[in-house]
């Protein structure tokens, strides 16, 4: 087992190195990557040679490694000017529980395969994968429906009522009584 290894790490180690310090830019840093590809190649080495391109595998392995480094260096290194501000003072405006009310009346104005798949995924709890297996449809089927359907739930909400948002995106007030398409709220 430990020949086909030193071929692979023969073959590709020298480019893989160069990737490797060409994303990083540190020596120490460098190395120390490609030993822990090197590991990874070891424990893994039966799927790389089932890989059909094992140069490809080879470099998303060492992708995920440089991947796998920076999110263990960026734990717990997050400064106070990258953090939003707190949104302490937004308060649940009557206006957002009018939106609530409105929600249910336009599920029911869209097409039947849209709000069912809108009405078993978003307001029954269920999975895409259940809501799939329940209507005897693929998930792909099951996941296309629902974006469908959420897309048109977008547009009527959009056309219903007109919005002021708050610097975070919160909605400060809807449906006005002088909105020209309230047919909902």
């Amino acid at each position: 087992m430990e020949q086909p290894v030193t071929d692979i790490w023969k073959q590709f180690s020298a480019e893989l190195e160069k990737f490797i310090c060409g994303q990083m830019g540190h020596d120490a840093v460098c190395e120390d990557l490609l030993q822990e590809v090197f590991l990874k190649i070891y424990i893994n080495i039966r799927k790389v040679k089932a890989a059909d391109n094992v140069r490809a595998y080879l470099y998303r392995m060492t992708n995920n490694v440089i991947t796998d480094h920076y999110r263990r260096n960026q734990v717990g290194k997050v400064s106070a000017a990258q953090c939003p501000e707190p949104a302490d003072n937004v308060v649940k405006s009557h206006d957002e529980y009018k939106l609530a009310d409105c929600l249910r009346p336009m599920i029911d104005t869209l097409p039947e395969i849209y709000r069912q798949a809108l009405i078993m995924t978003d307001l029954n709890g269920h999975t895409q994968k259940q809501y799939a297996e329940i209507s005897g449809i693929s998930v792909s089927g099951a996941k296309s429906r629902v974006q469908r359907a959420r897309e048109q739930l977008k547009e009527l909400i959009l056309r219903c009522c007109e919005y002021e948002f708050d610097k975070y995106g919160n909605i400060l007030s809807c449906c006005n009584d002088s909105s020209p398409n309230r047919k909902f709220c």
